[in-house]
């Protein structure tokens, strides 16, 4: 080819390159395509979920459905094309942008469900080749903002899955994974740690006393994938611990995963009493945390410190009524006993320092009585044990933070006799 050909055909491929939308850079599924109006909007990053959840409206009526699948969503920018008006108030934008739009998804294979009288918003459905998805529009016109978002029908694929914790407690070191809760596949460790205190394990939103149990926590911090969701991450890391023996304090269904962004489930086959607390947090931060509870030596704790906290003897709000997760503590409590019949002890109750005297001092009064009573009725001499309430007046921890309060409300055995 001649040389005077070779810059004017440059030239003329270069701008056929600039003038063609870059679909790819939107970053949505190939099928999904948008008029040349529609651009990145630099400020807002594209979300991509393997597992989420959308709801639409899907008629006119304003009927919702929820939809489970990928999820795509961005944030975009309309830029009016050569010769089209500026966008603004009150001159027609939501239509214009709306018709454009149309155009593409029409010719795209997308089929309109429902749309706002203005044009401000719409839901569509789309059908061929093997996929299924929704999608829908909504703008802010003079402000020549575009917001999509899609949810593509998908495969569960492989399912998550986590090993059943040994008859025997696990080996390991700090800077190791949690044998029995491994990391999410395709996530980096960013962070571990290992202290003396214990797990909080309480509900959130319920607007409870904070329950915490075990003496000894470990924690693992991740970085999830981009993809994952805290659907995806609660919702099938929930199924794998249950498959794998544990029981699931909260969500207590699949349906409630959707509401929570961290998950409680508590380990109790082949003699093991294990505690899991699992967090997801925006980005996919992921905090793993345990307790092993059985691992704890109660007697060799009770017997060099004449007293034991009782960490994971739990009771109603504001009531001295022992809740059935007490059952595995309170049964240890019961062996240690029982492996000496000399022993006397006490069993105290405690407070925080919320509320006046005289209502703290009933209150860890009943509550020290109601362990007094389980631990006589399964099996230990009442002439062994007395029960007393010792309210706020005795704080292990700071009682102006949460977690302080939350230690100070305790129950401990102590050893009649034995100084402390």
């Amino acid at each position: 080819m001649p040389k005077f050909f070779k810059l004017p055909i440059l030239l003329l491929v270069i701008a056929c390159l600039q003038a063609s939308p870059a679909w790819a850079d939107l970053g949505f599924p190939d099928y999904v395509k948008f008029p040349p109006q529609v651009v990145l909007n630099p400020d807002q990053a594209l979300q991509a979920e393997n597992v989420a959840e959308a709801e639409f409206a899907v008629d006119n009526a304003g009927t919702t459905k929820v939809f489970k699948g990928k999820r795509f969503a961005r944030w975009m920018t309309y830029k009016p094309a050569a010769g089209e008006p500026a966008l603004g108030y009150y001159n027609g934008s939501e239509a214009r942008i709306y018709n454009a739009m149309q155009a593409v998804f029409g010719k795209g294979g997308w089929q309109t469900v429902r749309s706002d009288e203005s044009k401000s918003g719409w839901t569509m459905r789309y059908q061929a080749g093997g996929k299924q998805a929704w999608a829908a529009v909504k703008m802010d016109a003079p402000q020549a903002q575009v917001w999509v978002e899609l949810i593509e029908s998908a495969d569960a694929g492989a399912a998550f899955s986590v090993p059943k914790p040994g008859k025997q407690p696990e080996k390991f070191g700090v800077n190791d994974d949690i044998p029995y809760l491994p990391p999410w596949p395709g996530s980096k460790r960013i962070g571990e740690g290992r202290g003396n205190d214990p797990l909080d394990v309480t509900e959130p939103g319920k607007g409870q006393e904070a329950q915490l149990v075990g003496q000894a926590v470990e924690v693992r911090n991740y970085q999830g994938p981009t993809t994952l969701s805290k659907l995806q991450f609660i919702g099938e890391y929930r199924e794998a611990l249950i498959k794998a023996g544990w029981t699931v304090v909260f969500p207590a269904s699949a349906a409630a995963v959707r509401d929570y962004g961290s998950l409680v489930a508590h380990y109790t086959q082949d003699g093991r009493d294990i505690w899991a607390r699992l967090n997801y947090e925006f980005t996919a931060s992921l905090t793993i945390s345990t307790t092993d509870v059985g691992k704890t030596d109660l007697g060799s704790v009770f017997a060099k410190d004449c007293h034991v906290p009782l960490y994971g003897v739990f009771f109603d709000f504001n009531k001295a009524t022992l809740k059935p997760e007490s059952d595995s503590v309170l049964g240890k409590v019961a062996a240690l006993l029982k492996t000496d019949a000399n022993i006397k002890a006490e069993i105290e109750g405690h407070t925080d320092n919320v509320g006046g005297d005289d209502y703290n001092l009933k209150l860890s009064d009943a509550r020290a009585a109601s362990v007094r009573n389980w631990l006589v009725q399964h099996g230990i001499d009442a002439a062994r044990l007395t029960s007393r309430g010792y309210g706020k007046s005795r704080p292990v921890a700071d009682n102006n933070t949460d977690a302080g309060r939350a230690r100070n409300r305790r129950v401990e055995l102590a050893r009649i006799g034995c100084r402390r």
